[in-house]
């Protein structure tokens, strides 16, 4: 999962992307990768904070994700190949991404990624509430790009993704020596999301983590745990990686981003979660 940024933990995306964006829960860093996958602190093996009191019952989505169009340079393509086995250009559409494999065109079907829980829209009018649902289908769907990525050992992909500060330590380390890393669903889609304008207060709370972030909006996310990624190695071994033991609330801030081949996007550069020692802003976990 992604990490918080001074604890490390994984979120992918709202998917996180808990990514954004989880790891192991140590020296913290959205996801998604949440992802949701998790972006967590110091304080995340503490007990999860409660989630934010919602303003209001939303209706659920019925939305399926899209997939990207079985169309184009890239139709051809099945399963996921090496890029030097694709045509060219579909070869050349992927290139600026430093992968070395493609995936087919509805890789994120085939992973099935799911639409985002209803959205507790909190901004106060400063965002629509469709716009708000877009932004969280978005963030699952960077979700699904990051389960992708680190499957496939991707790491140069993970940088249109997340900022730096999202991906763990723990599966740098791990994609950097060969190693493809499982994501499994609860590291990466959040079960309830309130998406919030990011005040002083918020950007007060990123600076004192070193993570200054120039975003307007953060998704506070809830996630299911305990969860765990798995890393396989070239030699054939595999090693757990510790996220989310239990359910946790954690903080996404991010940016709405329509990338030509990826679609659209969630990009988280920060992260924290309800436990962390500087203090979050008290609304973002429902105090």
């Amino acid at each position: 999962m992604r990490s918080s940024g001074g604890t490390s933990v994984r979120l992918a995306g709202l998917s996180v992307r808990c990514p954004l964006a989880c790891g192991i829960v140590s020296v913290g860093d959205v996801l998604r990768r949440l992802r949701m996958v998790a972006l967590t602190a110091t304080g995340l093996m503490a007990a999860g904070c409660s989630s934010p009191a919602p303003a209001g019952a939303p209706s659920r989505s019925t939305r399926a994700t899209t997939s990207p169009s079985p169309t184009g340079p890239c139709a051809s393509v099945r399963t996921t190949t090496s890029i030097d086995q694709v045509p060219q250009a579909c070869a050349e559409l992927w290139a600026p991404y430093q992968v070395t494999k493609v995936p087919p065109p509805d890789i994120l079907q085939q992973e099935h990624v799911p639409p985002a829980p209803p959205v507790v829209n909190m901004t106060d009018g400063a965002v629509s509430d469709a716009t708000a649902r877009q932004w969280a289908d978005a963030s699952n769907r960077d979700s699904g790009w990051f389960k992708w990525a680190e499957a496939s050992d991707q790491p140069g992909l993970l940088r249109k993704l997340a900022g730096p500060a999202v991906i763990t330590v723990q599966d740098q380390e791990a994609l950097s020596v060969g190693a493809y890393i499982i994501q499994p669903d609860c590291n990466l889609y959040p079960t309830q999301a309130s998406l919030y304008v990011v005040g002083s207060d918020g950007k007060s709370y990123f600076a004192r983590k070193s993570l200054p972030t120039d975003t307007s909006y953060v998704f506070v996310v809830r996630y299911t745990g305990p969860c765990a990624e798995t890393a396989v190695y070239p030699d054939g071994h595999s090693q757990a990686i510790q996220g989310l033991r239990q359910p946790t609330t954690v903080f996404t801030p991010g940016e709405f981003r329509q990338d030509v081949v990826l679609g659209p996007l969630w990009y988280t550069d920060a992260g924290g979660n309800c436990q962390d020692s500087v203090g979050p802003p008290p609304e973002w976990c429902g105090r």
